[in-house]
């Protein structure tokens, strides 16, 4: 019924054109047109965490459709002022009366789609929230696919550069990937890819030469150290997905697990990668957040689960709700020392995981400041496969602590070396630290003979 209500509205506000016009535009507008109007409307309305005045996200929407059509190539575009009225009845059929006139004025020059793909993205443009975006179908895709691992024809590293780009590293070599079977070590600065040197490339840029199609030869050239190799490595591409959590053994006993972002599988997978280091000798354990920029709150819960026995994780708030307490789930392994690296870049899950270890006294926080995001985003699929990215609750720390713009002060402060190779031995500042002050806790204890 609702939908129903929705077209009629739409072919009310056309009700004034010639009806030649009135039955092309009919046919150019889809039902599915009118919903997706409808529902990003109303979810942004009922669901964003904090209270949205109907006003701001009818002048969002009226300068998304502006947007559109200067984009079409349409200088002056011809959009009224649409007015809300303070319950927000009618602001819906509002928009679709706009976009209707647009269709009229403009016919071929404009898709309807994309028109309403504006309005939407205006509405959150209105909120002035960088969380909150709008994802077109592909758009979706490729962001899932970057939280749960995207694979492609590359050479199995992660590249880092300086501030000016002039160098980039191999700041981690893949296990088993094409660079480790080739010889590439983590520290190795790369100078040049086929020829082409890397110097004052964007990030970008050095993605592409090193990334292909599978099959296909890089002949990378190296500096280890202060010693260029005096032949390039040729790399044979393959295909590559990055590994969601890397792990070490450190001087026999100390285990070492980083996870990069917090995908579907990060909880199962870092359980395993701890109960892995466990049983070849590690008596205390590094948890490397740095760089992990958060994922799915869920995961998060379960990646914190492993650590903390009991008690709060985390906990959120909607915008009319009380705070909803999330618990650990009871399965966490049994307890070793424990220490969390935390940088500027740890944000969203990273803090909610490191906030959960740190308090409820599991483990000792290591590194700087991080980020400091502390909202919840929730994807809202839209019938065509779009969606919104929209932020839906604040978070709360187990302690019952705001970060959002804050962040995480550690315990222990420790800012990162230049150059450093991140989990690295000896390359890496805060690792280092991180080692001495774990070696006390697993040196052999004196032999008891018992009484």
């Amino acid at each position: 019924m609702k939908a129903v209500a929705v077209c009629a509205s739409l072919l009310v506000a056309l009700s004034a054109v010639p009806p030649s016009a009135s039955a092309r535009v009919a046919n150019d507008v889809s039902m599915l047109d009118l919903i997706e109007t409808d529902l990003a409307y109303t979810t942004i309305s009922d669901q964003y965490y904090r209270l949205v005045k109907p006003q701001v996200l009818l002048d969002g929407a009226r300068a998304g459709l502006i947007a559109y059509l200067h984009g079409r190539g349409i200088a002056r575009p011809d959009v009224a002022v649409m007015r809300a009225r303070a319950d927000g009845r009618f602001a819906v059929p509002a928009i679709e009366q706009q976009m209707g006139r647009i269709i009229v004025r403009y016919g071929t020059r404009v898709d309807v789609r994309e028109l309403v793909y504006g309005a939407i993205r205006g509405e959150l443009a209105a909120l002035h929230d960088p969380y909150s975006v709008f994802f077109t179908k592909p758009e979706l895709t490729g962001f899932s696919r970057a939280l749960d691992g995207e694979t492609f024809g590359g050479i199995g590293i992660v590249i880092a550069g300086d501030e000016t780009g002039a160098h980039w590293r191999a700041d981690q070599v893949f296990e088993n990937g094409p660079a480790a079977k080739a010889g590439l070590q983590a520290g190795d600065e790369i100078t040049s890819v086929d020829g082409t040197a890397l110097a004052g490339k964007t990030t970008q840029a050095v993605r592409a030469l090193l990334r292909g199609k599978a099959g296909s030869v890089a002949r990378v050239t190296i500096m280890r150290g202060d010693v260029a190799l005096p032949q390039p490595l040729a790399i044979t591409r393959a295909a590559v997905t990055p590994p969601e959590v890397t792990t070490r053994l450190i001087d026999g006993t100390i285990g070492y697990v980083a996870l990069r972002t917090f995908g579907a599988t990060a909880g199962t997978e870092v359980r395993s990668a701890v109960r892995r280091l466990r049983s070849q000798g590690a008596r205390a354990c590094i948890f490397d957040l740095r760089g992990n920029g958060g994922g799915y709150e869920s995961a998060a819960v379960h990646v914190a689960s492993v650590f903390v026995p009991s008690g709060p994780i985390v906990s959120t708030q909607e915008n009319h709700g009380k705070r909803h307490v999330t618990l650990a789930d009871g399965t966490a392994l049994l307890p070793q020392p424990l220490v969390v690296l935390v940088d500027r870049d740890s944000a969203s899950g990273s803090e909610l995981v490191a906030a959960a270890i740190a308090d409820n006294g599991r483990g000792t926080l290591l590194g700087v400041r991080t980020y400091g995001k502390g909202l919840v985003q929730t994807i809202v699929p839209l019938p065509d496969g779009a969606a919104l990215k929209l932020t839906t609750a604040r978070y709360f720390t187990a302690g019952g602590h705001d970060i959002d713009r804050v962040g995480i002060a550690p315990a222990v402060v420790v800012e990162q070396s230049a150059g450093a190779v991140a989990g690295v031995p000896g390359s890496d500042a805060q690792l280092d630290r991180a080692i001495a002050l774990l070696t006390p806790t697993v040196s052999p204890s004196p032999v008891s003979t018992g009484i």
